[in-house]
């Protein structure tokens, strides 16, 4: 994995919430070199409001305390478009986009909840050349929030992951600091765990185990050069383990939302190669890795013995890892994604043991897919993230041998929590998604910061 560069990261995070929407949309139409966008989509608006509460951070890198507001969320005068018109970026030789009159800036992240009360987003306070680090988080389904530093130095990379109601895990990769100076060749990973949503931080190690716990749940991180690691976390105290058994599947991904005991579920690649792809502009490209092999892996005891099974075909669901989209339910399970432009989607009902396709059929082009399994059974695709993609969405029927196009909305890519399912807004938009059963969804946005 290339060293991340940390020049310019101040400028360059505050930029990132601000990407040129053409470009974006461009990388993710190639082939198998796509970036997962996670969407978003509503049927209920919920326009939450609270006071602002005054919050006080950890000291900058001038050792000048930050103070600011987080203020009630945006308000909404209806609900926001499942994939956001994205808004105008610059580009060169044309005319700038429009100045936007100043006011509290809406918050910038991405929105995970631990329940449907329990909300969290963690962004970048910068001022100067320093952006530090903190959590907004609510304990009233987005009605209020409270802003919390995360004590990691200004600028670091911060990765963030709920695994209960009020219990996150961060991983935050920073520059050490040696003889009152940034060591610029060297890179410190820490792993921070908090129980009370984020009010407190403890230092951990990560356990290396031969067998995870029932309790725990899987959290998907970058897989290292050994292979992919499997690492899972304890809703209860926040400590984490890792799987001593690396997975022998390439640009393979680990579905999270259940807890291991349920069932560990690996998607992935049998083969990797690097050879000649034609891109789409005629040009032929010979430096690519190309996969081959779609095949699932599940383990039903932390584990300690995995089942391998190859799909008849090559499907490819696009995004950042993995071959096929898993959607997972109590008694059947899906594997999803498109072949030469059609959708296909095969169906197990052995625990991924074994896998019959079925008659399910649609033209989706190379968009990217998400699929899951709603609480009552029903099958559910979303193909295409981007606004640029033109996103559709197919509910699977009889066990997803047919199709039925329904309005594009939340849900392929919900993850469960203590009381219903969450989905985290799209790249354009910091807000979330909460359903009790899958079917009724409610928006909450972001809270707004002044200064």
């Amino acid at each position: 994995m290339p060293e991340p560069d940390f020049s310019g990261l101040a400028q360059a995070a505050q930029a990132a919430f601000r990407p040129h929407f053409a470009e974006v949309e461009r990388r993710a139409r190639g082939r198998r070199q796509r970036t997962r966008v996670a969407g978003a989509a509503a049927l209920v608006a919920v326009v939450a409001v609270g006071a602002g509460v005054a919050w006080r951070g950890l000291p900058s890198g001038d050792d000048t305390p930050r103070y600011g507001t987080l203020g009630p969320p945006v308000r909404l005068d209806r609900t926001p478009d499942f994939v956001p018109t994205p808004g105008p970026s610059a580009t060169p030789g044309l005319d700038p986009p429009p100045t936007v009159t100043p006011g509290p800036a809406t918050v910038a992240g991405r929105m995970m909840a631990g329940d449907l009360d329990h909300l969290y987003l963690r962004y970048r306070d910068c001022q100067g050349g320093n952006c530090a680090i903190r959590l907004a988080a609510s304990a009233d389904g987005g009605a209020s929030w409270r802003s919390r530093p995360i004590p990691v130095p200004d600028n670091s990379l911060v990765d963030l992951r709920v695994v209960g109601p009020q219990t996150l895990i961060a991983e935050a990769q920073t520059r050490p600091m040696r003889d009152g100076m940034i060591d610029s060749l060297r890179i410190q990973d820490i792993w921070l765990t908090s129980t009370d949503g984020g009010v407190s931080w403890r230092e951990v190690q990560i356990t290396e185990v031969p067998a995870v716990p029932a309790t725990y749940r899987p959290i998907e991180w970058i897989p290292d050069l050994d292979g992919l690691t499997v690492l899972a976390a304890d809703p209860a105290s926040g400590a984490i383990v890792r799987l001593a058994e690396r997975q022998p599947l390439e640009h393979a991904r680990v579905i999270e939302g259940r807890s291991v005991g349920a069932g560990l579920w690996i998607t992935g690649w049998t083969d990797e190669r690097v050879g000649s792809v034609q891109e789409e502009n005629g040009t032929v490209s010979t430096d690519k890795v190309i996969y081959s092999g779609s095949a699932v892996r599940v383990s039903r005891d932390g584990g300690r013995s995995w089942h391998q099974s190859a799909l008849p075909e090559e499907l490819d669901a696009g995004g950042n890892a993995g071959a096929a989209a898993l959607a997972i339910g109590d008694e059947v399970a899906y594997a999803v994604g498109q072949v030469d432009g059609v959708l296909r989607v095969y169906r197990s009902v052995d625990q991924g043991r074994t896998w019959q396709g079925t008659a399910a059929r649609a033209q989706v082009g190379d968009r990217m897919i998400d699929a899951a399994v709603r609480p009552d059974g029903v099958l559910l695709i979303q193909a295409g993230i981007l606004a640029g993609e033109n996103p559709i969405m197919f509910e699977g029927l009889d066990r997803g041998e047919r199709l039925r196009e329904v309005p594009v909305g939340p849900g392929a890519s919900a993850v469960a929590v203590p009381g219903g399912l969450a989905q985290p807004g799209n790249q354009d938009s910091s807000g979330g998604w909460l359903s009790p059963d899958g079917i009724t969804w409610s928006y909450v946005g972001p809270p707004t910061i002044s200064r």
